[in-house]
């Protein structure tokens, strides 16, 4: 019985680096795959599908928005799978909309992370994944404004290719801004702006914080 707490701790863990595994592909590797064809999009559905199963068991610690979060990613992947395979009407802004909640709880549990008195590497893993998550969360808000207002986000391909929202997304959240895609409704330059705030705030905040007190932690010469 002693030795459950390890167990459950070390499960925890490894879904952690297997969250960041999933994102990883499922932000960076899989979107631009599928937008020119390479391959089929049945495969971001089977990574959302990856990416919610180990953030639920990543975060598993967090009891009281676990119903909530499990809630939502279940909502959002029946969304998207039925949209993938019936190409039912309103199942793709229900998908985003939800993935989006889903991914924002499980971000807010993991920056509860950020700023517990965990060492490494269990700290650092959390500042990357929230960071992930950060950007993966407003790109389904942008995803979804360009459902409800066409041409929020431009260019913007007939087909909304989720690989141009996570890149605006995260080079909004980077500031790195190059003007290739730009957010044209009022509504969607408040959330860039939003964004771009957050992604500062975060470094200036949470990032600079953690290295301080690693460094902190350091023995003097």
């Amino acid at each position: 019985m002693t030795h459950v707490p390890d167990r459950l701790k070390s499960l925890r863990r490894n879904g952690s680096y297997a969250l960041l595994a999933a994102l990883l592909v499922e932000i960076f590797i899989l979107p631009p795959l599928v937008t020119v064809g390479t391959i089929p999009r049945v495969a971001l559905a089977i990574a959302s599908t990856a990416t919610l199963g180990s953030a639920f068991v990543a975060l598993g610690g967090h009891k009281a928005l676990r119903g909530l979060a499990a809630g939502a990613a279940l909502v959002a992947l029946a969304a998207q799978w039925t949209h993938i395979a019936f190409g039912a009407n309103g199942t793709e802004i229900l998908s985003a909309a939800t993935f989006g909640l889903a991914t924002a709880i499980f971000g807010a549990m993991v920056l509860v992370d950020v700023f517990s008195k965990g060492k490494l590497p269990d700290r650092l893993l959390a500042v990357l994944l929230t960071y992930l998550l950060l950007g993966t969360v407003f790109a389904e808000v942008f995803h979804v404004l360009d459902i409800v207002r066409p041409g929020a986000i431009a260019p913007i391909a007939r087909e909304r290719p989720i690989s141009t929202y996570i890149y605006f997304s995260f080079s909004t959240l980077t500031s790195v801004g190059y003007g290739d895609v730009v957010a044209v409704h009022p509504l969607g330059r408040s959330f860039a702006v939003l964004e771009a705030l957050a992604g500062q705030i975060y470094t200036l905040l949470v990032i600079s914080r953690y290295v301080g007190e690693q460094a902190a932690t350091r023995p003097s010469a």
